[in-house]
C-alpha cells in the first residue's frame, strides 16, 4: 500500500495487487518533508504537484554598462549662479535708435525728469508696423475688402483700446464723442477720422490670426536680437480667458454661445466657458516676457495644453533653451522622460500620492521626482530654481489687471487668438520702446507710455523740463 500525506489536502492512500496476495508493504511519504516529496516526484508521475508562477527577474545591468539616456545631455551647461544670473539691458544713448524719431528735448526728458514715462505715440514713433500694411496689399490682392479703411491705424487704435483698458470696440468711439479733441489725432495714423466700433469690428475680424501671431513672434525675436530676452529659461502657464457667451447651453444645443470655446473647471473651481492658452514666458531674472502661447478651448486638460503647445514652440523656436519650470498641472513621467530625450530640463511638481514613481518631499508640500534631478544640484539649488515659476503670474496677471483681457468681446478661436497676440505684443513694443529711449527701468511697467503729447505735452512737459 502507498500512503501520501499532505498538509493541506486530503491523503492519498492507494491499494497494490500484492496487498490481496498476503505480500503486505505499507510505503509512506509525508510530502511536507522535503526528502518524501523528492523520491514520491520520481517514483510516481501521477501525484499531484502544484503549479507555481515564476518570478520575472529583473534583468541586471552591471555598473559598467551605460544606458541611451546618459549620452543625452539634458543638465543645463551653466552650473551654479551662471545659470540664473543674466546681463543687465544695455543703456542705449541718443544716436543709437532715438536720434531720428524724437526731439533731444524729448530725450532729455526721459533722463532728467524723473517721473517722467514717455507717451504712446512713442510705441508707433520707435518701431515699424509696415508689417500690416503689406499684410494688407496681400489680401487684397486675394480679393479682400478693407473699405478704403488703413490696417495699420485699425491697430494702433485697436492698441490703444488695450492700453486704456476699454472692454470693447466702442471705447474710443466713446472717447472721442466724449472729447473730441483729445490725443487720438497726434497719433500716427494715415486717416484723422476716428474710425467707429463697426470699421475696429470689421478691420480685425477680416485680418487673419496667422497674421497677428507672427507680428507678435517677430516682437519677441526682436527682443531676442537687442537682448531683452536671453533664451535660457522658459516658464509654463495657463491662464483662463472668459469668452463672450453665456455658461449655459439654449434649449435643444448642444454648444455655447461661443462654440469653440469650452467649459473650464480648474482645481474644483468653476470658471465658465471660455479658453484657456498654453503660455510660454521667458525668465531672465529681472524680467520675464511672453514669448508664445497655443489657444485651447475652457475644457482642456493641462498635460495636453503642456504638451502641444511645447511641441509647436520647438518646431518654430531655433533658439538653445536649456530648461522648462512649471506646476504640477501637466505633470507625467511620460512628458518628463520625453523632454529628457530632447536635451531639455523640465522642473515641474509631482503629486504626493503616486506611488510607483520615486517622489520626495524636498520641503513643505512640494513633491518631486527624483529621477530627474541632477546628481551634482542640491535640494536647496533645485527649489531656488524652481522658486522662479510665480514670474510668469507675475507677468499674466496685467493681462485681467491693467489691459482688463479678463473676457472677450468676441466670439470664436481666431478672435481668443488675436485679442491675446495683441495684449502680448503691446507689453513687447513698450519693453522695445522702453530699451530704445534708454530707460531700462520702463521695461517692465505696464503703466509707461500711457500718456499723450497733445494733453501733456505743450504746457506742462517743456516748463517742466526748463525748470529741472
Amino acid at each position: 500500500m502507498i500512503k501520501i500525506y499532505y498538509k493541506n489536502r486530503p491523503p492519498i492512500l492507494q491499494t497494490q495487487i500484492t496487498d490481496y496476495i498476503g505480500l503486505i508493504h505499507v510505503e509512506i511519504y509525508n510530502m511536507s518533508r522535503p526528502k518524501d516529496y523528492r523520491v514520491a516526484r520520481k517514483r510516481f508521475s501521477w501525484i499531484y504537484v502544484r503549479n507555481y508562477e515564476k518570478a520575472r527577474s529583473a534583468s541586471i545591468i552591471p555598473k559598467s554598462q551605460k544606458k541611451m539616456t546618459d549620452f543625452i545631455k539634458w543638465i543645463p551647461d551653466l552650473n551654479g549662479k551662471y545659470l540664473y544670473r543674466f546681463p543687465s539691458i544695455k543703456t542705449t544713448c541718443y544716436q543709437d535708435f532715438a536720434k531720428n524719431h524724437i526731439t533731444k528735448l524729448e530725450w532729455d526728458m526721459f533722463h532728467y525728469l524723473p517721473h517722467f514715462q514717455g507717451s504712446f505715440e512713442n510705441l508707433f514713433e520707435f518701431n515699424d508696423l509696415s508689417f500690416f500694411d503689406e499684410v494688407q496689399d496681400r489680401l487684397e490682392s486675394e480679393g479682400v475688402s478693407f473699405k478704403g479703411l488703413f490696417v495699420r491705424d485699425i491697430i494702433i487704435y485697436e492698441m490703444l483700446r488695450i492700453n486704456m483698458g476699454f472692454k470693447d470696440y466702442r471705447g474710443i468711439e466713446k472717447l472721442f464723442r466724449f472729447a473730441p479733441q483729445l490725443s487720438i489725432f497726434s497719433l500716427p495714423v494715415h486717416s484723422h477720422s476716428v474710425p467707429n466700433a463697426a470699421d475696429m469690428s470689421y478691420v480685425i475680424k477680416k485680418l487673419p490670426e496667422s497674421d497677428v501671431f507672427q507680428f507678435f513672434q517677430d516682437l519677441v525675436e526682436e527682443c531676442i536680437d537687442y537682448g531683452l530676452i536671453i533664451p535660457r529659461i522658459l516658464l509654463w502657464d495657463g491662464q483662463f480667458i472668459r469668452a463672450n457667451s453665456n455658461n449655459n447651453k439654449k434649449d435643444g444645443l448642444d454648444t455655447y454661445g461661443d462654440p469653440d470655446a469650452g467649459y473650464c473647471r480648474h482645481n474644483g473651481i468653476k470658471k465658465g466657458v471660455g479658453y484657456d492658452p498654453g503660455i510660454l514666458y521667458a525668465y531672465c531674472k529681472d524680467r520675464c516676457f511672453p514669448i508664445y502661447f497655443k489657444m485651447f478651448p475652457g475644457n482642456r486638460s493641462d498635460n495636453q495644453a503642456f504638451k502641444e503647445s511645447i511641441e509647436d514652440f520647438f518646431r518654430i523656436n531655433h533658439h538653445q533653451w536649456s530648461l522648462i519650470i512649471a506646476d504640477s498641472g501637466p505633470y507625467s513621467e511620460s512628458i518628463l522622460k520625453h523632454l529628457h530625450y530632447r536635451g531639455v530640463m523640465l522642473i515641474i511638481r509631482d503629486r504626493k500620492n503616486i506611488k510607483n514613481q520615486p517622489v520626495k518631499e524636498l520641503t513643505k508640500g512640494y513633491y518631486f521626482n527624483t529621477d530627474y534631478i541632477p546628481n551634482s544640484w542640491s535640494n536647496e539649488y533645485f527649489l531656488k530654481i524652481y522658486k522662479f515659476r510665480p514670474m510668469i503670474e507675475q507677468g499674466n496677471s496685467s493681462n485681467n489687471t491693467y489691459y482688463n483681457g479678463k473676457r472677450l468681446n468676441t466670439r470664436g478661436m481666431s478672435s481668443s487668438i488675436k485679442n491675446r497676440a495683441f495684449i502680448y505684443s503691446l507689453q513687447l513694443l513698450k519693453a522695445l520702446t522702453a530699451y530704445k529711449c534708454g530707460r531700462p527701468d520702463l521695461v517692465m511697467k505696464p503703466t509707461a507710455f500711457e500718456a499723450s503729447k497733445q494733453i501733456f505735452w505743450p504746457n506742462v512737459a517743456p516748463r517742466a523740463a526748463m525748470e529741472n
